[in-house]
């Protein structure tokens, strides 16, 4: 008898055991989303051109002013700011003159607490009669810091072309480049790169039909790519992405035409994005989110 009572007794305190685990697992909240950070500027004012940091805990559909840092880097403009967490520190990529005014090189900077930020280096475009150098995107892939900037010669009509800069050391003050992004059209601006499995993709606006457009390859970085068609309407341009928790993508892109402001879509595979929806981000450009 006492046997069978001290099973029952063993199997009750069982039984309350799981039914506490589970009640303790059924009550573990979700984990919140990452708080991200958008890198920005605000227009071609003199007094808009500098860098703005913006703060979500939403998960990218609504952001709030973290800082103006009043940063405006050695020619005092700031536009287009592709922003990368990397070896401790912050860094900003970004276009030092207005869309009007030549330019042949563009700047990356540093910061520990996103604010008070400090020029590391300037890369020159390494492209034979420059006229513009815009919108430079981080890209790192296996511990290899790139970026992917576009640059226009004096010499042609139609001709941006992205081009890849490579890291030469980790500080980021030393360039490699620029190596052509071969088989993705003449007259791209604003490609931004993200990899999914052995697929690269890539985001650019055709600077000829005023289109995003989505295009891919499976070889490497520089060769290859193959356009994939068009997203959204035109009248959008400057696309970024960043990874959210659950693993799918949020894309950000200036609507430059008639209502301005920033929109959103979203992806699970890079291939099929929902509509745009605009974001709260009051005066926001083009510009990158990351994880903060």
């Amino acid at each position: 008898m006492m046997r069978k009572a001290r099973s029952r007794w063993l199997a009750g305190l069982l039984g309350a055991l799981i039914t506490l685990t589970g009640a303790l697992v059924a009550a573990r909240p979700a984990a919140a989303a990452s708080t991200l950070v958008y890198a920005t500027f605000k227009g071609d004012g003199a007094a808009d051109q500098e860098l703005w940091i913006y703060q979500s805990t939403n998960g990218g559909t609504s952001y709030s002013v973290l800082a103006d840092t009043n940063f405006r880097g050695p020619t005092g403009v700031l536009r287009d700011p592709s922003i990368l967490k990397y070896d401790g520190r912050y860094y900003i990529a970004y276009t030092v003159q207005s869309w009007t005014t030549n330019s042949t090189y563009f700047t990356i900077a540093s910061s520990t607490n996103l604010t008070s930020w400090t020029n590391v280096a300037s890369v020159p475009s390494g492209i034979a009669n420059t006229k513009f150098t815009w919108a430079p995107e981080f890209y790192v892939e296996g511990g290899t810091v790139r970026i992917i900037a576009s640059v226009a010669a004096t010499t042609c009509a139609n001709c941006f072309r992205p081009y890849v800069y490579t890291a030469r050391n980790t500080a980021l003050t030393s360039w490699s480049g620029p190596a052509q992004m071969w088989g993705l059209g003449t007259n791209h601006i604003d490609t931004f790169v993200a990899k999914s499995g052995s697929t690269w993709h890539a985001f650019t606006k055709d600077e000829t039909g005023k289109y995003i457009e989505h295009w891919t390859t499976t070889a490497n970085l520089t060769e290859g790519w193959i356009n994939r068609g068009r997203l959204f309407s035109s009248g959008y341009e400057g696309p970024s992405l960043v990874r959210l928790d659950d693993g799918s993508w949020r894309m950000y892109v200036d609507r430059y035409s008639t209502g301005g402001g920033i929109y959103t879509a979203t992806s699970t595979d890079l291939n099929s994005w929902t509509g745009l929806s605009a974001v709260g981000c009051s005066g926001c450009r083009h510009g990158t989110a990351i994880p903060r």
